[in-house]
């Protein structure tokens, strides 16, 4: 069974007795993927995601010089770090596979004892890097994503549907009556509701791809790939049932007494949109907007 919090390797390389090395190598530290050539790894990399990608040089399809730039063109398999392998041992094919944003370069013949330590060396850095990428990525408050994870993240999933032509839902959510809330009991018991709204947000979805972000002040969003709108309603109608359920008390709110949200629900197929995913989260603004004016409190997909 494969350990989920194991690091990836991607091996791309034609030679069968390389890759049975390196698995053997990394058997109970890493998760070892593998392909034959460049296009099968180019597939494999944007869907597994690997920490990083042990590149053969020479391979039928294409070269490793070829399959580094198209990584490089699609954005979430743009920064995951690259070491070629090669048989060639001159120096201008070195700086080649580094001019192409390589991080290390490594002649075959491989030596175990040597490229053991230079993987671990690089899979060390990368989780500093990803540490500290995460970081930047929280919203201080509540513990969520912040509006730059959720611009990266949107752009990436939209792309990745367009490829794979599946559907993204993404749900727009307000806090209603917000500012009447703060004024009545505090920015203190402000930032306190926040923060347990978002946790009741981020409790109702329930895959690992879902992503629950914080857009700026008392509203948030949630992506969700691969679920068409139907889906996306029933998951909505959980987060707003769970924020009332959470019973703060909100006086400020003429309608209910307690704290709830309204959200907006917009879902659309990539491949079959002219408008870009900055377009979804206009829908679902719309859509949040004709929430509020109906009533709050509740769920609409309709503008």
């Amino acid at each position: 069974m494969t350990n989920q919090n194991m690091g990836k390797l991607l091996v791309i390389d034609d030679d069968a007795i390389v890759t049975e090395t390196i698995g053997i190598l990394f058997d109970q530290e890493l998760t070892v993927l593998s392909a034959e050539n460049g296009m099968d790894g180019i597939t494999i990399a944007q869907t597994e995601l690997p920490d990083l990608i042990l590149l053969d040089v020479k391979m039928p399809d294409m070269d490793g010089y070829e399959t580094c730039r198209r990584l490089q063109d699609y954005q979430e398999t743009a920064s995951i770090p690259i070491i070629f392998l090669t048989a060639k041992n001159e120096s201008t094919d070195e700086a080649k596979g580094l001019e192409l944003g390589a991080i290390d370069y490594i002649a075959k013949p491989i030596v175990p004892q040597i490229i053991k330590a230079r993987i671990k060396n690089h899979m060390t850095q990368k989780r500093q890097r990803d540490e500290l990428e995460n970081l930047s990525s929280i919203d201080a408050l509540t513990g969520i994503a912040n509006r730059r994870r959720l611009d990266e993240y949107l752009e990436t999933e939209w792309r990745r549907a367009a490829r794979n032509k599946y559907s993204v839902s993404l749900m727009m959510i307000d806090i209603d009556h917000f500012k009447s809330f703060n004024d009545t009991y505090g920015h203190q018991a402000g930032d306190d509701c926040l923060r347990d709204v978002a946790s009741a947000i981020a409790a109702s979805p329930q895959r690992p791809s879902d992503l629950v972000a914080r857009y700026g002040g008392e509203e948030f969003c949630v992506v969700l790939p691969d679920t068409p709108e139907e889906s996306g309603r029933e998951i909505a109608e959980r987060v707003r049932a769970s924020v009332e359920d959470l019973a703060i008390k909100h006086t400020g709110s003429p309608e209910f007494n307690v704290v709830t949200v309204s959200v907006g629900v917009a879902s659309a197929e990539p491949a079959n949109e002219d408008f870009g995913f900055y377009g979804l989260i206009k829908i679902a603004d719309e859509h949040l907007y004709h929430a509020k004016n109906s009533g709050r409190n509740q769920v609409s997909s309709k503008s």
